[in-house]
């Protein structure tokens, strides 16, 4: 349905083809803050491992999670493979913002095609990036 939108200029669009491309757009916007928010959540939950590593001993031995299996292993051991995680996760999180300001675009420009009116939200990338910031913020509190 979003390649009928994407599609030949000449070919019009019903309006349940209409609705359901936005939908799906809308959707996909969705998914990419949720993930967002999810991997945010995994980089706070690797700084309170770092943070809580810089008080003990390199020696002192620990547990890791590792495929399902728990493994123990020392701190010394474990601290550059959490950080090194944590570098590759805020990689990821950095891509998936990308993909949702190409996607934001896409939508906006997609209302200003057919002529939509967003209801019930404030504007496209305004409310986009006011909801990323609000998951960390709130996440970081949670794990306090």
């Amino acid at each position: 349905m979003a390649a009928a939108a994407s599609g030949k200029p000449g070919e019009e669009m019903t309006a349940q083809q209409v609705q359901a491309a936005f939908q799906q757009i809308e959707k996909e916007c969705s998914t990419y803050l949720n993930k967002i928010a999810e991997l945010e959540q995994e980089v706070n939950e690797h700084s309170l491992v770092l943070k809580a590593f810089e008080k003990v001993e390199p020696s002192r031995r620990c547990f890791r999670m590792v495929g399902g299996v728990l493994v123990e292993r020392t701190v010394a051991e474990v601290a550059p493979a959490v950080k090194q995680n944590q570098e590759k996760i805020r990689a990821v999180v950095k891509r998936f913002e990308e993909e949702l300001k190409k996607k934001t675009e896409q939508r906006t420009a997609f209302m200003n095609k057919y002529g939509l009116n967003r209801q019930g939200g404030g504007g496209g990338a305004a409310a986009a990036s006011g909801e990323q910031s609000k998951p960390s913020a709130s996440g970081g509190s949670v794990l306090v």
